[in-house]
């Protein structure tokens, strides 16, 4: 490597999937140029079945990949109510029961990309040293942990504060490389307008709908003198309820915020469909993001 040569990695950030994914998605990453592909979760829609195809299909990527399940991985359409349906979260647990089976074949679907969860991946991608730190799985956003019963069964998480003190720990395993944060819904404090990259759109109040656990971990790490390049996530549509649409970026305290849930991710443009994904090229000194319709 020649002195004064910046190393820069090459990331593609993939939204929200929601099946919208094909061969020529596939075909794209594989000879994009990539280093390292990141899915923010909701592979599936509001079946299993057609969201374990998806993730079979997966295996078929040379690049290395990385993928956070999202609200609608490993639950099927009856536990997605009670958790979002205030009436109904007296249901939550009797519906959480066969999670833990379900992401296991999820897991097992998606072979060779590397199903994570609330972990700390110490990689290189394109000579660039980083640390990644996995959020919490599942999260519908807001105040409340989603999938309660399995979280507490699978990681020891019991609420909103256990959770931030294992992504504090998560963090305090990191390396003196810069971090870049990978979760399903974004972190809390960056808006409470129903159009904020992660605020609530679907109801009478506006408010932030970010993680505060999330939120928690990056002003640790912050805290602990690491530099947090940039926390990529999705969940909350780019476009809102009422048709407007939030940012899908937004910078503070020197790091970058994704938002990469352009959904659908397939459109036609001029009679020609078109499929969206996030350019994030990371060097040392820091992050950018370039939405692309290939």
């Amino acid at each position: 490597m020649n002195a004064g040569v910046t190393q820069a990695a090459t990331i593609g950030v993939i939204g929200d999937v929601h099946l919208f994914w094909d061969e020529a998605d596939i075909a794209f990453f594989n000879r994009g140029g990539y280093d390292l592909l990141l899915f923010v979760g909701d592979l599936a829609g509001y079946t299993q079945v057609r969201g374990l195809r998806l993730a079979r299909s997966l295996r078929k990527l040379d690049v290395p990949a990385m993928c956070i399940p999202g609200n609608h991985d490993g639950l099927h359409a009856f536990q997605l109510g009670a958790e979002i349906a205030p009436r109904a979260h007296r249901f939550r647990d009797a519906f959480c029961r066969g999670q833990a089976r379900r992401c296991h074949s999820l897991d097992r679907a998606l072979g060779h990309v590397d199903m994570v969860a609330y972990s700390r991946r110490r990689v290189v991608p394109g000579g660039v040293p980083l640390n990644i730190v996995v959020g919490r799985p599942h999260s519908i956003g807001g105040r409340r942990l989603a999938c309660i019963r399995y979280l507490r069964g699978a990681f020891g998480v019991r609420s909103m504060e256990d959770s931030a003190v294992l992504l504090k720990s998560l963090v305090d395993q990191c390396d003196d490389a810069p971090i870049l944060f990978l979760a399903h819904n974004g972190p809390s404090g960056l808006g409470d307008r129903a159009s904020s990259i992660w605020g609530c759109d679907f109801r009478r109040k506006e408010e932030d709908w970010g993680d505060r656990d999330l939120e928690e971990a990056i002003r640790h790490a912050r805290d602990s003198g690491r530099r947090v390049l940039a926390t990529v996530a999705g969940h909350m549509h780019r476009r809102t309820k009422s048709g407007k649409l939030r940012p899908g970026q937004v910078q503070k305290d020197g790091t970058l915020y994704v938002n990469a849930a352009e959904v659908p991710r397939h459109r036609k443009v001029n009679g020609t469909k078109r499929r969206h994904h996030v350019r994030l090229t990371v060097t040392n000194d820091g992050a950018s993001a370039q939405d692309c319709w290939v």
